[in-house]
């Protein structure tokens, strides 16, 4: 039931020490529509009714596959493209650089492991540029040298090992999070930055980033992003484009108007 859901835990301060490049992702114009309306356990509901659905039809796909001849020669991989904001840090989306739309589910199963561990999970940050590797490994391929990531299959029989590099997502160019078991650090394409310990602070609240005795782990997550842009093959389509991805005169707009307009409307009241 609708009214049985509950609502992200909203913190009034959260957007104020994020830069805005940051902020500028949120589109706190969903927020205030969804609010408005009343709508947000609607749309939660059908969330959840979507996951519910594609769960269902996972288990049927897998059914099948225990029960044909491939049951114990096949590799199952299963993950989504990206996470979504219900609610939380006031968006309704997902471009963004934060925990809910960057993690996703990632499932890896050998069915030809018989005394593998089951059911376990591992808790390093790996990336879905690992899967290229990952299956080449399991599958005796060679794997070309340009290939990024490295391969996970040794976690499929020692869930506790250490990975030696994190996560790392963009957004918009010059937009960059990278996120390991504890940490995620993120750098705009201005040099607005955010840190957060996951360990304390799961919801991404207390952006540590200007806190000097977190500076050398700022540093350590930074060394890890990338030096250089590629060169775009063509202009991007504005439709896919961050607000101010390329173009600071955009966030200049947003500075001065959108987000003034947006808070205006806002409840509850950003402080």
């Amino acid at each position: 039931q609708a009214d049985q859901i509950e609502e992200p835990a909203i913190e009034a301060k959260d957007l104020t020490d994020i830069p805005w490049v940051g902020r500028s992702m949120v589109k706190l114009g969903d927020d205030h529509k969804f609010r408005k309306a009343e709508a947000w356990q609607r749309v939660h509901r059908s969330y959840l009714a979507c996951i519910s659905w594609a769960d269902y039809n996972v288990g049927r796909l897998l059914d099948a596959l225990d029960a044909s001849p491939h049951a114990h020669n096949t590799i199952v991989v299963l993950w989504s493209d990206h996470g979504y904001h219900q609610g939380e840090k006031r968006s309704f989306r997902k471009f963004s650089l934060w925990e809910e739309s960057t993690r996703v589910p990632f499932l890896l199963m050998d069915t030809r492991q018989r005394n593998a561990p089951e059911n376990r999970s591992s808790n390093e940050a790996v990336s879905l540029i690992n899967i290229y590797r990952t299956l080449g490994d399991l599958c005796n391929l060679n794997v070309p040298q340009y290939v990024d990531g490295q391969s996970l299959a040794d976690l499929l029989t020692q869930p506790d090992k250490s990975i030696d590099t994190p996560a790392i997502t963009t957004w918009g160019r010059g937009n960059y999070t990278v996120r390991d078991d504890r940490y995620r650090y993120i750098r705009y394409f201005d040099g607005g930055e955010e840190l957060y310990d996951h360990s304390t602070d799961p919801n991404e609240w207390k952006n540590l980033a200007g806190d000097s005795a977190y500076a050398a782990i700022k540093s350590q997550l930074s060394n890890q992003l990338p030096d250089k842009e590629a060169p775009l093959v063509r202009r991007g389509i504005a439709l896919w484009n961050v607000i101010d991805a390329d173009q600071p005169q955009k966030l200049n707009k947003f500075k001065n108007t959108t987000w003034p307009d947006w808070l205006k409307k806002m409840k509850p009241r950003l402080q």
